[in-house]
């Protein structure tokens, strides 16, 4: 006897007859099968049926009063959300001329009735497998479609954002060449610095897009280690004083006496704080402060980076995580961005099992926090 794999949700099958008789074999035979059943004495009530519980296979008789069966798979296949569901036809004729009907109106098999109980599990299977394949191949093809898309809109905005320094530095060199032997040191120094700083934003928006791409393709995987977090927190949290004194703001940190050790990756975890940290010292106004805390909880740390810039719109959380995405607040030391920073947050988070939220209005500054667990749930570490 066919049944259904295990592994597998059970289909639901729509049988509809005007026969009772017919319906108790017919439920019989998919029940044993492991199949879910519903059933209708007539194609009104199936249609009925439909709207509450949408079935993965439908086996109709042809022949029924009121609303015969062809009457009923012409109403299925206007409907675009029933169109694609597979309809087996019973009947009682085995007529070429029936047949070819059935087919017409939308049938993609028959069984002839009496029915033998293998020939209709084995028809009943063969089409739920087929519809399951043809499902998998329209929803790999809508993923394609949307990661070409994708694609599309991510090389037009990163030409249009590379295009810009592109264009600094080709005048640059234009009013270099033109005016040979004739600029001053100290303009030549100036032309050296405004190249070479375009030169880093076009690095650092490949650099992004790549770091990106591996996240996202899985090429990226978390490198899972035991440490002490304090001391490497501190360590890195000292790095980020001269970016912070060159705007004259404040850092300032709260850290606990002690912490339980860690597992974690600890690049791709310095990754993201370097973004988050790097996002408030740069919209930052001069002479603010940017506060980081690190809280110990019983299965988790917690750390908190505090800034008081501009903060963020309804609109700008909405599309803060997107690639590319342009937010109302801009740098207030003319630093460069790619509107990657925080795309690359949330991949990596995802992947460090990091719980991620901010707390934020407009004017009144922006809290990211972090909860990061001390041990992942899939512990992939030695």
């Amino acid at each position: 006897m066919h049944s259904v794999p295990s592994s597998e949700p059970a289909a639901l099958s729509l049988l509809i007859d005007d026969q009772v008789y017919n319906l108790k074999l017919l439920s019989e035979s998919l029940r044993q099968a492991g199949y879910r059943l519903t059933a209708a004495s007539n194609g009104q009530q199936a249609l009925q049926l439909m709207q509450k519980a949408r079935p993965d296979l439908i086996l109709c008789d042809i022949m029924m009063p009121e609303m015969n069966g062809c009457e009923f798979a012409e109403q299925v296949q206007q409907a675009e959300a029933y169109k694609d569901i597979p309809l087996i036809f019973l009947t009682a004729k085995a007529e070429s001329e029936d047949i070819v009907k059935g087919f017409a109106c939308g049938g993609v098999d028959y069984i002839i009735k009496p029915f033998a109980e293998a020939e209709l599990l084995a028809r009943v299977q063969t089409h739920l497998q087929l519809k399951q394949a043809r499902d998998r191949i329209a929803a790999d093809a809508q993923r394609l479609a949307a990661l070409n898309n994708e694609k599309d809109e991510l090389l037009n905005i990163a030409a249009h954002d590379l295009k810009s320094p592109l264009a600094a530095i080709a005048m640059v060199a234009d009013v270099i060449s033109m005016r040979q032997g004739q600029i001053a040191a100290e303009k030549n120094l100036e032309y050296a610095s405004m190249i070479a700083g375009e030169s880093q934003r076009m690095l650092k928006i490949i650099g992004n897009l790549l770091d990106l791409n591996k996240i996202e393709t899985g090429r990226i995987q978390p490198q899972w280690q035991t440490f002490n977090p304090l001391p490497v927190l501190q360590h890195w949290y000292q790095n980020h004083g001269p970016q912070a004194a060159a705007k004259q703001i404040i850092l300032q940190a709260d850290w606990p006496d002690s912490c339980p050790e860690l597992t974690s990756d600890q690049t791709l975890l310095l990754q993201v704080l370097d973004n988050l940290l790097s996002n408030a010292l740069k919209f930052s106004p001069p002479g603010l402060q940017v506060h980081f805390k690190l809280q110990v909880l019983s299965e988790a740390l917690k750390l908190q980076i505090t800034d008081q810039g501009p903060g963020f719109s309804v609109a700008d959380r909405q599309r803060m995580y997107q690639k590319f995405a342009r937010l109302s607040a801009r740098p207030t030391g003319k630093e460069n961005s790619t509107g990657l920073g925080l795309a690359i947050v949330r991949e990596l988070c995802q992947r460090l099992g990091i719980t991620i939220s901010l707390t934020s209005a407009p004017g009144e500054g922006a809290c990211f926090e972090l909860l990061i667990p001390l041990q992942p749930e899939t512990e992939h570490a030695d």
